[in-house]
């Protein structure tokens, strides 16, 4: 490897940002924290609107880099900017790919999952026995909650939804009746 070929990575590595770090930007006031968890230590702020460098995601965090400070922050905090006049074709290619609506990928409480994530998944049999594994008998649950001073709570089901003529139809959508 010649001088000036090595040069690019030389200098990501000096100054501690990856080669494939991409720009984003603070939608919302956001703690950076030292690993990707909440009760990670406090590293300091990354305020709204402000530039970041976007170096790794995990899970529902993305790992930052912000006013010289490396930390991570919620997932929804921080988008990516939109490609720089130097994105190659294949970068400006795969954004003008529009999104077939008849393929939905619904998920169930899951953030921070891209689509390619989702389609990849597979059944692990030996993640399923060790997550069987961590349960624990109605009776154990029972006592937990007790020493915890927890109650149940009986909640009254939503109304079932009325059908409605397209004369009625309002605004409120599937909410309408619900108060809101």
């Amino acid at each position: 490897m010649n001088l000036k070929s090595g040069l690019p990575i030389l200098l990501a590595v000096l100054i501690g940002v990856p080669a494939w770090a991409t720009d984003g930007i603070m939608l919302r006031d956001d703690t950076l924290r030292a690993s990707a968890s909440a009760s990670a230590a406090s590293l300091g702020k990354a305020a709204k609107n402000s530039k970041v460098a976007i170096l790794a995601r995990q899970g529902g965090w993305t790992q930052v880099r912000a006013a010289a400070k490396t930390g991570w922050v919620r997932l929804l905090s921080v988008r990516a900017d939109a490609p720089a006049a130097s994105a190659s074709l294949a970068d400006v290619g795969a954004l003008a790919q529009r999104r077939d609506p008849n393929k939905v990928v619904a998920t169930a409480g899951l953030r921070g999952l891209s689509e390619e994530e989702l389609r990849s998944a597979h059944y692990d049999a030996q993640e399923m026995q060790r997550l069987e594994g961590l349960a624990v008998s109605a009776d154990a649950a029972r006592k937990f909650a007790a020493e915890g001073n927890l109650s149940p709570v009986k909640l009254a089901y939503l109304p079932a939804e009325k059908k409605k003529t397209k004369a009625k139809e309002s605004n409120n959508g599937p909410w309408e009746g619900l108060g809101f």
